[in-house]
């Protein structure tokens, strides 16, 4: 025998899945109420706890900083105040008095014009060139307080100093130099040199047989060396015979070369007592000795302080100046020095 089929009402699968949606959305409202109840606890606990106490030693310390800052801004309103109160004291004081010097004045005007009209015309003129010559005599004596105010005020005068400027000659006599460069003072041994130049180059003809001119250095000597050139030159002199050929020897020209940079002494170190300079200068006539000074351009101003020192010290000085980086030199056909 055949079963009949069971029939499942139709609406009855939408209600359980209707029925889980439901339960579903209540579990989520539970969960948020208790989430918000578990926050505003949190809040109202966080509320209630106190400040760390670094934080209120702070702001105390803030408080008191600000107290005392208003105590002293108030300390000075009142001071300042109080200052504003005596000067205006002072000042209607001062202001009823100068009414009161007016009003004297005034009155004393007035009483001197009531007397004046007393007088005769005769002594109303007289009385008029009295007051005329108090008037002047008082103009006399501000003038008189004004000048003694501008003398004792007056700047003082600029002294200008100058050394006696003779007719510059040639020196032909002896010659002491010196070197001021970079503010040092250097003594040169120019004429030991040529003395040694003197001695040795008849020892340096030999080498002229093979080169038309040589090189030599000599030294050194204190504190410089001598580099020179010697040359020969050839020419042809007439002579009773015909013509003849000279070969003649000279020195083309030589420069000093220091051995070091920082030669010398500084120039108010060398200008005291007891120094080099003053030890060298003791030896020499100033009458018969000439100083000449090779002098670069960063040394000019203390040209002019050595120049004083040594005329007062009876020296004849001459000037030589050098372009910066350029030796002391000199050749047959240079110049001599010129002294002041």
């Amino acid at each position: 025998m055949s079963r009949r089929a069971r029939q499942v009402p139709e609406g009855a699968g939408q209600d359980s899945f209707l029925d889980i949606v439901a339960n579903l959305v209540g579990i989520l409202i539970i969960l948020i109420m208790v989430v918000g109840v578990r926050a505003k606890d949190a809040l109202l606990a966080a509320s209630r706890t106190p400040p760390p106490t670094e934080q209120v030693e702070e702001l105390a310390r803030a408080v008191k900083q600000v107290e005392s800052e208003t105590a002293a801004l108030e300390s000075d309103f009142q001071r300042l105040q109080g200052n504003l109160q005596q000067l205006a004291m002072e000042i209607d004081y001062r202001r009823r008095e100068r009414d009161r010097f007016l009003q004297l004045i005034k009155t004393a005007e007035l009483t001197l014009d009531e007397k004046r009209s007393q007088l005769t015309q005769s002594e109303q003129q007289q009385y008029d060139h009295l007051r005329q010559l108090a008037a002047l005599n008082s103009q006399l004596e501000d003038l008189k307080r004004s000048q003694q105010s501008l003398k004792s005020q007056a700047p003082p005068s600029d002294v200008i100093e100058h050394l006696p400027t003779p007719l510059a000659q040639t020196v032909f006599g002896k010659e002491l130099h010196l070197r001021l460069e970079r503010g040092r003072l250097t003594y040169v041994p120019l004429e030991e040199l040529v003395e040694q130049l003197k001695a040795e180059a008849p020892q340096k003809l030999w080498k002229l047989n093979q080169a038309e001119e040589i090189t030599e250095v000599l030294g050194p000597q204190g504190g410089f060396r001598m580099k020179y050139t010697l040359r020969q030159i050839t020419q042809s002199v007439p002579t009773r015979g015909g013509a003849a050929t000279q070969r003649r020897i000279e020195l083309d020209h030589f420069v000093l070369l220091p051995v070091r940079d920082d030669l010398g002494t500084p120039l108010a170190e060398a200008l005291r007592e007891g120094s080099e300079l003053d030890t060298i200068l003791a030896g020499e006539r100033p009458k018969q000795t000439t100083v000449t000074v090779w002098v670069y351009p960063d040394s000019f101003d203390g040209f002019r302080q050595l120049k004083e020192y040594l005329f007062r010290r009876g020296f004849l000085s001459a000037g030589r100046p050098l372009p910066a980086g350029v030796p002391i030199g000199g050749s047959p056909d240079g110049s001599r020095s010129s002294a002041q």
